[in-house]
C-alpha cells in the first residue's frame, strides 16, 4: 500500500512539474516547496508532510538527491502547520459586547484648533509671535 501512495504521490509531483514546466528530476527545493503551497490548498498538513517525504524518496532513487531535506522546504512545511494550528485556535473573545456602549451617545463637540484668535483673545495671548528686528550694523 505505501509503495502505491508513494508512487501516486510522485505522479502528481511529475504531472504538476510539467504543467508547470518545471523540472521533476533533478528538482530544485524551490520547485518542491512550491508543490507543497499548491497542495495546501487540498490536504491536511500531515498528508503533505508525507507525499514530500515520497517524493524525496522517489527524488532520491532517480538522482540522488533529496531536495525534501532542504531548509526551504522544511521552513514550508513548519509554515504550512503553523497556519493550520492557527486556523485551528479559537479566536479570543471580543474586547467590549453590543450593549457596552450606549444607543443613543451624544456626539463630542469638535476639538477646536489650538492657537486660534478666539482662544489668543480669552488668554490675552497673541495670535502671531511679536517680530524682532535685527540691530543695524555700523
Amino acid at each position: 500500500m505505501a509503495a502505491v501512495t508513494k508512487q501516486k504521490s510522485w505522479q502528481d509531483f511529475i504531472e504538476w512539474c510539467a504543467h508547470h514546466g518545471l523540472s521533476y528530476a533533478p528538482a530544485h527545493a524551490w520547485t518542491l516547496a512550491a508543490y507543497t503551497l499548491y497542495l495546501e490548498q487540498q490536504m491536511r498538513p500531515d498528508k503533505i508532510r508525507r507525499a514530500v517525504q515520497h517524493i524525496g524518496q522517489m527524488h532520491f532513487e532517480k538522482v540522488r538527491k533529496r531536495p525534501d531535506l532542504h531548509p526551504i522546504v522544511t521552513r514550508t512545511l513548519e509554515s504550512i502547520r503553523a497556519r493550520d494550528d492557527a486556523a485551528k485556535r479559537p479566536k479570543p473573545p471580543p474586547l467590549f459586547r453590543p450593549d457596552d456602549f450606549l444607543a443613543d451617545a451624544p456626539k463630542a463637540a469638535k476639538p477646536t484648533k489650538a492657537g486660534t484668535s478666539e482662544d489668543a483673545a480669552k488668554r490675552g495671548l497673541r495670535v502671531t509671535p511679536k517680530l524682532v528686528r535685527r540691530k543695524k550694523r555700523l
